[in-house]
């Protein structure tokens, strides 16, 4: 079994307005994430060392964190992330960003599970329909493309910031990976939207699919985090 969790940290910002990536990292460390897949993650603020904010969200030495920069300043930098207690076999970032809009970026990383290897894809979409519309479209030729150059148990993640509550968005990305329902994440302290969804290719075995809506979990972010229990085809 893998436990995946797919998390908008909120720059580490809890809702006591307080910036903790260690209580995060020990949290996720604490619910046995093998896999965590990581939106906004912010090492830019220079008054943090970014080794230190590093440590912090691997909880110590529990997980190696990937990068995948959507924005890189002098003192560090902003996007997505993959935290992983699984051997790293690569890192991939596809650049999504539309022009005069905040950097977007898919991030594709293969672990090197138990079971064998596994792809993870972590994204977060725009903020505006025109722009998630033309980013859903490339996930799916993307993800497409992908699954017939290098078949392999898949799993996406991540917020989609899709806010409608009868979207069509995903139609044609519903056609190649099986979408599980999560229901609403954002915000965290009474969910109204479905921001945060997951998806899985036909071979992987999904044993559980929940958000964890503990006080930890309601605290330290203004999303919830989801989590996913899989097993890989043998």
């Amino acid at each position: 079994m893998c436990r995946i969790i797919s998390y908008n940290i909120h720059s580490g910002i809890g809702r006591d307005k307080k910036q903790d990536y260690r209580r995060i990292g020990n949290f996720l460390a604490d619910a046995c994430a093998d896999v965590v897949l990581l939106q906004e993650m912010d090492t830019r603020p220079s008054e943090r060392n970014i080794e230190r904010d590093v440590k912090d969200i691997c909880a110590g030495s529990v997980f190696k964190l990937v990068p995948s920069p959507a924005l890189e300043e002098k003192d560090g930098w902003y996007g997505n992330a993959v935290l992983s207690r699984y051997p790293v076999i690569s890192n991939e970032t596809l650049d999504v960003s539309q022009a005069g809009r905040q950097p977007r970026n898919i991030q594709t990383v293969v672990v090197d599970t138990p079971s064998g290897p596994l792809t993870v894809i972590n994204t977060h979409k725009g903020l505006k329909k025109r722009e998630r519309r033309s980013q859903f479209a490339k996930l799916h030729e993307y993800i497409g493309k992908r699954l017939r150059n290098d078949p392999m148990p898949l799993v996406l993640a991540g917020d989609f910031n899709e806010w409608q509550f009868f979207t069509s968005a995903f139609k044609a990305l519903n056609k190649t990976l099986k979408q599980h329902k999560v229901g609403a994440t954002f915000p965290s302290q009474l969910p109204l939207f479905s921001l945060d969804r997951v998806w899985t290719s036909p071979d992987v075995h999904l044993l559980k699919c929940k958000k964890l809506r503990d006080r930890k979990a309601r605290h330290f972010s203004d999303h919830l985090p989801v989590q996913i229990d899989v097993r890989l085809p043998s």
